[in-house]
């Protein structure tokens, strides 16, 4: 199996929703991103190797918003001050590979990375939380997704 490029926070967003909605419905628009994607390959099993990145990934590939030159072309309006999505999110993944002791390009099955992450639940949703979202409300949405995927016990 070859992996996946995936950048950590779309993991980690997903794991999220996992959490607050254990059956989504995932039918992807055109031009949509690849979350829907990323969620029937983790239904099928978490043994999937990803490629852990900082920039484009499984996920931003489809997305009408890629540009050419591989950079997002949306504006988190809801930033103060408003910020380009890849001067947000490619501090935040390369924090998350760090709290992690990952390098950038880092290669293991999702599986793998999930474990490390639950090692580090409760605590690590300090360096993952969004603008906008409690600490609280991503610490429970990580560790009930955890639960739900099979990597946690009880949460």
């Amino acid at each position: 199996m070859d992996p996946i490029d995936l950048r950590p926070h779309h993991l980690i967003d997903v794991v999220t929703d996992f959490g607050f909605d254990e059956e989504p419905e995932y039918e992807p628009a055109p031009g949509e991103n690849g979350v829907r994607a990323l969620v029937r390959l983790l239904g099928r099993g978490l043994d999937h190797p990803a490629r852990f990145v900082v920039g484009p990934d499984f996920v931003c590939g489809p997305c009408s918003h890629l540009r050419p030159d591989r950079r997002c072309d949306r504006i988190l309006e809801h930033h103060d001050p408003p910020q380009a999505m890849d001067d947000y999110n490619d501090p935040l993944d390369r924090r998350i590979l760090a709290a992690l002791d990952l390098a950038a390009g880092a290669v293991m099955p999702i599986r793998e990375f999930l474990e490390m992450l639950d090692e580090r639940m409760p605590g690590f949703e300090s360096v993952c939380t969004h603008p906008g979202q409690t600490q609280a409300t991503r610490r429970e949405g990580i560790i009930n997704g955890l639960c739900t995927l099979g990597v946690r016990r009880e949460s």
